[in-house]
């Protein structure tokens, strides 16, 4: 981010796209709840991989989030093996247009460089997760970040 930005209200037809979706929400719902939980159980056989945990309970969860060592690596890695990961919200204090402000925040800074995520969506199925994972196992072990469980 090198500046600031403005904020802009919701469009028309974005609202229209909300709209028509709303009455498929249960549904949607309780398939991320049911997928974020099948993650935490795959991911449990995963060294040094940790989840960053929400309460599917409480929240629909939107995002699959991990720790992880040597987070660059494993993130080429996947991206080679075609599996869509990415690193959302990067430390707000580390972007250009808050340097005036900047100070260390090193538990920040600590999981800006760890933080991964992972493919998460309503129309995965608990085969592509276990796919993923035994992916990121594999990306893990090849850039020497842990031994795993899962091969």
């Amino acid at each position: 981010m090198e500046g600031f930005g403005l904020r802009y209200q919701m469009s028309g037809i974005n609202a229209a796209i909300g709209l028509a979706q709303l009455p498929h929400f249960e549904k949607t719902e309780t398939t991320r709840r049911s997928l974020w939980r099948a993650y935490r159980r795959a991911l449990a056989g995963l060294d040094r991989v940790r989840l960053v945990d929400v309460d599917p309970d409480r929240s629909v969860p939107h995002l699959c989030q991990v720790l992880i060592p040597r987070r660059d690596e494993v993130h080429v890695r996947m991206k080679a093996r075609g599996i869509g990961v990415g690193v959302h919200y990067p430390p707000n204090h580390l972007q250009p247009a808050f340097a005036e402000w900047r100070r260390d925040l090193p538990s920040t800074e600590q999981v800006g460089q760890e933080i991964l995520t992972l493919p998460f969506h309503q129309h995965l199925t608990k085969t592509d997760i276990d796919q993923v994972v035994t992916a990121l196992g594999q990306a893990l072990k090849t850039v020497g970040a842990a031994s795993c469980a899962r091969s």
